[in-house]
């Protein structure tokens, strides 16, 4: 067998893995049933459905009538702007609260785009911030900082 696109079957490799990694630690809480809905149950059927997709994915890159892929070399360059972004947003979440954080962490990780535009990037982090607080503070009322303590 052949593998012809190199890039479904990474991912779906990658995918396959982490489901499985994860439905075995949401088996550590308690499932419950689709009546009576416990902490694991959600996670757990969700990484379920990951793996799936990612085996699924994994082995239609093997069929005959796939696209060829080749896997690139790694742009360490954007990597590393992407998981920065995700660590700063880590950082000033307390500080900053939820929706300035996210602004931060679009506008940084924006700059690992190879497509990259302050245009682009800003317009993107003003929607998504306003979507942060829509979902997040107003739909769901999760209890973290939404602005910074000093505008509290």
């Amino acid at each position: 067998m052949e593998i012809r696109n190199k890039q479904n079957f990474g991912a779906g490799v990658f995918f396959a893995a982490f489901g499985g990694f994860a439905a075995v630690v949401a088996r550590g809480y308690t499932l419950g049933t689709a009546e009576d809905i416990g902490p694991g149950y959600f996670p757990f059927w969700l990484s379920v459905l990951l793996g799936v997709l990612g085996a699924v994915l994994a082995v239609s890159s093997l069929a005959p009538r796939a696209q060829r892929t080749e896997v690139g070399r790694l742009d360490w360059k954007s990597m590393l702007w992407i998981v920065g972004a995700v660590l700063l947003f880590a950082v000033l979440l307390a500080p900053l609260g939820v929706i300035l954080a996210m602004v931060a962490l679009v506008l940084v990780a924006a700059r690992g785009s190879h497509e990259f535009t302050w245009t682009g990037a800003v317009g993107s982090a003003l929607v998504l911030g306003v979507l942060v607080y829509l979902v997040f503070v107003q739909g769901l009322h999760l209890q973290f900082p939404t602005w910074p303590t000093i505008f509290a």
